[in-house]
């Protein structure tokens, strides 16, 4: 079966209650910036529905809806089994692949990666631009984690870092509530 991409009206599709993905508000914020700063991507990358049902591109109604669209393009499924549509949508959502680091590290400038939501690495804060490597290594602290709780562990710290909290204060908080458990005082 060969899908043709067509036009839409917006309000005639739904999200599927099913999708199990969500979206921060500020993840949400970007996706609509980036479809207005490339609205040509449509075109080739449609929404596929099923029954009207939205079962890959959940979050990009959403932001076409908020950014006052009233047609969209759209692959129909409706034809696929159930078990077809929901190894669509969960494989429409998982990143095969990996990175290559060193092509990205030495011929991709950061600036566009991040903006298109690729958050690989983060670019130097500004309070550590200008200090020389001696001091940037006094205002570092390395924290080891067990390979299974290195993701959460970072997820919880661009939260954080995203809520301009001061980690730091954090960290010596914790670390004296341990030191004064440890010692019995």
């Amino acid at each position: 079966m060969k899908v043709q991409p067509k036009k839409v009206k917006i309000e005639t599709l739904s999200l599927d209650p099913h999708n199990p993905r969500s979206i921060t508000k500020e993840k949400f914020e970007e996706l609509k910036q980036s479809i207005k700063d490339f609205p040509e991507m449509e075109s080739v990358k449609p929404l596929t529905i099923a029954d009207g049902f939205v079962i890959g591109g959940n979050m990009r109604l959403l932001a076409m809806k908020d950014l006052g669209y009233r047609e969209v393009l759209v692959n129909d499924v409706t034809e696929w089994t159930q078990a077809q549509r929901d190894e669509f949508m969960i494989k429409d959502n998982t990143h095969y692949g990996a990175w290559d680091y060193d092509i990205l590290a030495n011929e991709w400038d950061v600036h566009p990666l991040n903006d298109w939501g690729l958050d690989l690495w983060e670019a130097e804060p500004e309070e550590m631009k200008g200090l020389t490597d001696e001091d940037k290594l006094l205002k570092t602290i390395n924290i080891e984690f067990e390979i299974n709780d290195y993701n959460k562990a970072n997820d919880i710290l661009k939260k954080l870092k995203k809520s301009d909290t001061y980690i730091g204060a954090l960290v010596l908080s914790a670390l004296k509530n341990k030191l004064n458990n440890s010692n019995g005082t």
